[in-house]
């Protein structure tokens, strides 16, 4: 496994802004009589929001489009984002630091809109560390589709089966593997990782902090 590049997913892997959003999801929910269990939230997470709320729509029979909906929880989003500090994940500006360093090109590749991705960045001093930031904006189609991967891939001009893709989100390591990049999971707490691994993740961190230049090229001579 020779790796040239990393592509993080942004909420639930770098910021731990995904309580905001299920807070949001609610907050938009909750003026249609509506409301989404964490549980039922969950396995959701890495969906654009388009087909997340298409979703919410079935679901609960919502006299509303995904469209709009969708454009209510960025508008929510961004408001909390502005307004609440936002925190790395664990070993996140380590994890980063550290493979910069070793000269792998990185990149951020999220389904959330340019805007959001942006004022993320932003807040948290991160802007000189990517090659690129991958947007929901910048593609066709999002996870579990490999359009946000693959554009990384194209910027950063590095061959897909040399990139490795860290990731939160069943939808994300699917993505990952159908654009032929190597996956490493992520998973929320209390997550067994085991759907991850099935999606086709090679490992399951329980930190950004297990994730350094000696941990890539342990895995690349096939060590643990």
């Amino acid at each position: 496994m020779d790796i040239d590049a990393v592509v993080f997913d942004m909420d639930g892997v770098l910021v731990d802004s995904e309580p905001l959003h299920y807070a949001s999801t609610n907050e938009v929910l909750a003026r249609y009589g509506a409301f989404l269990e964490q549980a039922d939230y969950d396995p959701c997470r890495g969906m654009s929001e388009t087909a997340f709320f298409a979703l919410l729509v079935e679901t609960f029979g919502l006299d509303a489009s995904p469209e709009r909906l969708a454009e209510e929880r960025v508008r929510a989003s961004l408001d909390r984002m502005a307004a609440e500090t936002l925190l790395p994940m664990d070993g996140a500006l380590a994890c980063l630091l550290g493979l910069a360093g070793e000269g792998y090109r990185l990149a951020l590749a999220s389904s959330a809109r340019r805007v959001q991705v942006e004022l993320v960045v932003a807040k948290l001093g991160l802007g000189r560390l990517f090659s690129t930031l991958v947007s929901l904006d910048d593609v066709e189609r999002g996870k579990p589709e490999p359009d946000l991967f693959l554009e990384a891939a194209r910027r950063l001009d590095v061959d897909p089966a040399r990139c490795l893709v860290v990731e939160d989100s069943v939808h994300g390591v699917e993505a990952a593997r159908r654009a032929g990049m190597v996956a490493v999971a992520l998973p929320p707490p209390d997550d067994d990782g085991d759907a991850h691994r099935a999606a086709g993740a090679v490992r399951c961190l329980t930190s950004l902090a297990e994730l350094d230049p000696d941990a890539l090229e342990r895995w690349g001579s096939g060590g643990d």
